[in-house]
């Protein structure tokens, strides 16, 4: 049987607080006995100065009340010289009558001085400044000079600062040569003590990190001779072995979360009893506009700053059953949100929170009441033009067939009723058309000069043009083509300037432009007209949406001219465009890519 290394407890080896709290103790003793010292040199320098200024006022003070002022600064001068001070001799009224360092008509009058000023009203005065007649710093005591009730003047003693504070650095030279023997001699010694703590420890850090960083479980020897770290470290080893099951099962439970939540096209929200979130998939995120990393910890108040949502949060909370209800949110773009909330329950039954399914339901909202207005304005655009062949035909079948006049005016009204309702069935067609062909791609792109497709279009609205009035000024780049199907882009075009020659007064210019920009060519149709307001530019591509709707019926117009141009536009995968201002007229623009 081996013999077992000697052990000795963490509660002796505690060498390095004890040599960190000496060493604070001998800065804190060094650093007052400094201060000590400074304040007892002071102490004595002012001791000393007072009783010169004392001797001065014995030397001088009749004299100065006599008014000898000619043997004053010599005297001064003579006794600066003899007790190592300087001597200041100063008048009643600030004037210096003698100084032992300078040249009293030279100096500036002293009644200013704090320390003079102090003695000529309160008899004694002292001060530490810099002097500027002598350039060091200076500590001054003044004596005011009385005979009966009257002050005469002052005399001051002073000197240099310059040999206390070569003391002072000495000191703390001293010291400090001091403090760092004894802390070298005490962290040797902690050193030593705390290696002998500190090398078990390192063996329990490596451990842990192991443990941490996944690597296999399993007993593993700790260095030292530490009773306490060799009991954690068996502690440690017992615990990850619970632990390393326990984290493999979390994992995969985590993995399997996140892989569902991730691919999850609904918002998926996770809410504490106190309205903080607690998880969230990248759909919610991407619906509230927030990072995921930092929303978590945050309430919803934070993170959805919508109040229809915090309300809904508030009772799915402190519903016992699911909830339901759709919410508005306001953004850059307004989104409709089917939400869908149900409580959180722990193991034991309590009541830990709530999570919320946030559906997008915006694009069927939208589709629903684009759907809704498609099926109103075309039974309303139908209906017109129909109720008007019927009401003329019940005319003529009620008697008016036998006024030949009135008969063939019913007539032409029906017959321009039905070749309205013609146009209008003929454009829906061609809508129809395209929408199959851009879902069902067969349209047919290929490098087309637009200079001819532009011309086209032209020629085939010059003959309305002329007949309003309305010159056409066309602007195009000579040999540029683009990649796309020529017949459809000029009937997109002929649309435009059909509806700028419209509503354009006669005389008023239109004006069509083809340019590139970048790896796109540029198609815009300009008019001088009434212009457009802006609230109805979002809209202007609808089918059927018009701004003057008496207006509109009164040119001509079917209602799906510009939302054929834009189906035009996105099955050539361009873009259109409209810039209005009412008075200043508008202008149309197409975008296609060159290749």
């Amino acid at each position: 049987m081996g013999t077992s290394p000697r052990r000795s407890r963490l509660f002796w080896q505690i060498a390095v607080p004890l040599a960190l709290l000496l060493v604070a103790g001998l800065l804190a003793v060094a650093w007052q006995a400094s201060r000590l010292m400074v304040a007892s040199h002071r102490a004595q320098i002012e001791v000393q100065l007072a009783s010169g200024s004392a001797l001065v006022e014995e030397a001088l003070g009749d004299r100065l009340a006599r008014g000898d002022r000619a043997e004053l600064d010599p005297i001064a001068k003579r006794l600066g010289t003899l007790s190592g001070l300087r001597v200041t001799v100063v008048a009643a009224d600030g004037t210096v009558l003698g100084d032992s360092e300078g040249d009293v008509a030279i100096m500036d009058n002293h009644a200013t001085r704090p320390e003079v000023a102090a003695a000529l009203s309160a008899g004694r005065g002292t001060a530490v400044r810099y002097s500027d007649t002598i350039s060091a710093d200076m500590m001054y005591a003044a004596r005011g000079v009385r005979r009966g009730d009257v002050v005469v003047g002052a005399v001051r003693t002073g000197i240099a600062l310059s040999a206390v504070e070569a003391a002072n650095r000495d000191l703390r030279r001293r010291t400090a040569v001091a403090v760092v023997l004894v802390t070298l001699l005490t962290m040797s010694c902690g050193l030593w003590v705390a290696r002998r703590v500190t090398r078990p420890l390192e063996d329990l850090e490596k451990l842990a990190g192991s443990y941490a960083r996944g690597e296999a479980v399993g007993r593993r020897p700790v260095s030292g001779s530490v009773i306490e770290v060799e009991r954690v470290a068996e502690a440690m080893q017992r615990m990850a072995v619970e632990l390393d099951s326990r984290i493999a099962a979390l994992v995969a439970e985590r993995n399997e979360q996140e892989a569902v939540l991730s691919s999850m096209v609904e918002g998926v929200v996770a809410i504490d009893m106190g309205e903080r979130v607690m998880a969230l998939n990248a759909a919610a995120a991407r619906l509230l506009d927030v990072d995921a990393a930092q929303a978590i910890g945050r309430t919803i108040h934070e993170v959805a700053r919508n109040a229809s949502l915090q309300r809904f949060v508030g009772e799915a909370l402190r519903a016992d059953t699911a909830l339901e209800r759709d919410v508005s949110l306001h953004g850059d773009e307004s989104r409709f949100i089917q939400a869908h909330g149900a409580p959180v329950r722990d193991a034991a039954g309590r009541r830990i929170g709530a999570v919320v399914v946030l559906n997008d339901v915006t694009r069927l909202r939208r589709l629903e009441t684009v759907r809704r207005d498609f099926v109103a304005n075309v039974s309303h655009e139908l209906k017109t033009p129909v109720t008007s062949i019927k009401g003329f035909l019940e005319t003529l079948l009620g008697g008016a067939v036998d006024d030949p006049a009135n008969a063939r005016r019913f007539l032409e009204i029906a017959s321009r009723q039905a070749d309205r309702l013609g146009a209008i069935i003929d454009d829906l067609l061609l809508l129809s058309r395209i929408d199959q062909e851009s879902e069902y791609p067969r349209i047919e792109k290929s490098p087309t000069a637009l200079e001819s497709v532009v011309s086209g279009a032209v020629e085939v609205c010059r003959p309305k043009a002329d007949q309003k009035g309305v010159p056409l000024r066309v602007r195009c780049a000579t040999g540029l083509r683009a990649r796309i199907n020529g017949a459809m882009v000029e009937q997109a075009l002929v649309n435009l300037i059909d509806n700028a020659i419209k509503y354009s007064e006669p005389g008023s210019e239109v004006e069509i432009d083809v340019r590139a920009d970048g790896e796109m060519v540029v198609l815009s149709v300009a008019d001088h007209g009434a212009g457009i307001e802006a609230e109805h530019l979002p809209r202007l591509f609808e089918r059927f949406y018009r701004v003057d709707k008496a207006r509109s019926r009164a040119v001509g117009g079917t209602g799906l001219g510009l939302a054929i141009v834009k189906h035009i536009a996105q099955t050539q995968g361009g873009s259109v465009h409209v810039e209005s201002r009412p008075g200043s007229g508008s202008t149309f623009t197409l975008r296609f890519p060159v290749g």
